[in-house]
């Protein structure tokens, strides 16, 4: 929480108070760009307020990208994502707003409770690609996609920290002359490299994110060890990623950025991956039973006992063989009921496509 001064305002422990019309209720964490706060809008609403660090805020260079890069998020409209509030990018401080997020990152909800399941990580994926898309849409690349920003917040993840975000087609982002330009274990070859940035490198840290959401540790491991695995070439561990999962991720993990999908094609894929993963929808249970026929060939049909559900399970016929909703008695001799009727219908003109439609639909 944050620490009251003697006014019983409450303020971080650098002794800063406000940030523009912003109350600083606490301190949420720094890094190489600055610290942000926890602070509350005048009518209560809570924000996350990153705050360029001075030093860096008094060089021209800075402030010109800052403005670049707040102007391009600020177009930015995803469901995952959060739009940013307000901002202040002429004069130090220099700052941006966004909506507060109460919730843990996907890196503290695995080490907490494991892996996730096969299908929450097809869901999950599928949304981060959509952010992705959402976001590189507007020119923007993120370039510092990993657990750690990504807030989970009523089942969906929602992108956080676009701190060393930049413009595509712009030189230069929002970084500092010698700083790590991602994180080690997410960030590709050329990143490495230092090569000129593409939406492609979102794409690898989107695969090593999933290979952590599955198994609970990235593909490359932890630390500079991981940088220089990417860098050498070698193949990611995907031990534990589900077979379902293996061909996506490993194609966001591919080390030349054209082998590497984009953000469209692993949503249609991790859609597909979810939906083959989703049980069967539950049959009804307050529907009454529709009445099943009866009969043996040559007689009239008749309703079939009360309470026998033709969805509940099917006999095998013989004649002709198929698995039957409605087989005759035993004593009648092997065959189906619906038989006798499908050959008047036969007789009537109508193709077995259609009396194969009319009863599997009966059926349904």
């Amino acid at each position: 929480m944050g620490w009251p001064d003697a006014s019983g305002t409450s303020r971080a422990p650098d002794g800063v108070r406000r940030i523009g019309r912003f109350t600083i209720e606490e301190t949420l964490g720094r890094g190489g760009m600055g610290k942000v706060y926890l602070c509350r809008t005048p009518a209560g609403l809570r924000l996350a307020v990153k705050v360029i660090r001075k030093d860096l805020a008094d060089d021209h260079d800075i402030r010109v990208r800052f403005n670049r890069e707040v102007d391009a998020l600020l177009g930015v409209r995803s469901p995952y994502t959060l739009p940013v509030y307000a901002a202040e990018t002429v004069r130090p401080p220099l700052w941006l707003a966004a909506r507060y997020v109460e919730g843990p990152t996907l890196d503290a909800h695995v080490r907490a409770r494991g892996p996730l399941p096969e299908r929450r990580v097809a869901e999950l994926g599928a949304m981060l690609a959509e952010a992705l898309s959402d976001v590189h849409a507007h020119g923007v690349i993120h370039r510092d996609l990993k657990p750690t920003n990504i807030i989970l917040e009523g089942g969906e993840p929602r992108l956080i920290d676009f701190g060393i975000a930049r413009s595509a087609g712009v030189t230069r982002g929002l970084t500092i002359p010698g700083s790590p330009l991602g994180t080690h274990g997410y960030m590709p070859r050329e990143q490495l490299q230092g090569d000129e940035p593409t939406p492609a490198v979102d794409v690898f840290a989107l695969g090593a994110v999933l290979v952590f959401a599955a198994t609970g540790h990235p593909p490359y491991g932890h630390g500079l060890p991981a940088s220089l695995r990417i860098h050498q070439g070698e193949p990611p561990r995907l031990t534990g990623v589900p077979p379902s999962l293996v061909d996506v991720v490993a194609a966001c993990l591919s080390a030349a950025p054209a082998d590497r999908p984009a953000p469209e094609a692993i949503m249609a894929a991790l859609h597909e991956v979810a939906r083959e993963d989703s049980p069967a929808p539950p049959a009804p249970r307050d529907a009454p039973a529709p009445p099943v026929l009866s009969a043996t060939p040559g007689s009239p049909a008749t309703p079939a006992a009360p309470g026998r559900d033709p969805r509940a399970r099917t006999l095998p016929v013989s004649d002709p063989p198929h698995h039957c909703h409605v087989p005759v008695p035993p004593a009648a001799g092997e065959g189906c009921a619906l038989r006798p009727v499908a050959a008047r219908l036969l007789a009537s003109g109508m193709s077995r496509p259609l009396i194969r439609k009319a009863v599997l639909q009966h059926a349904r």
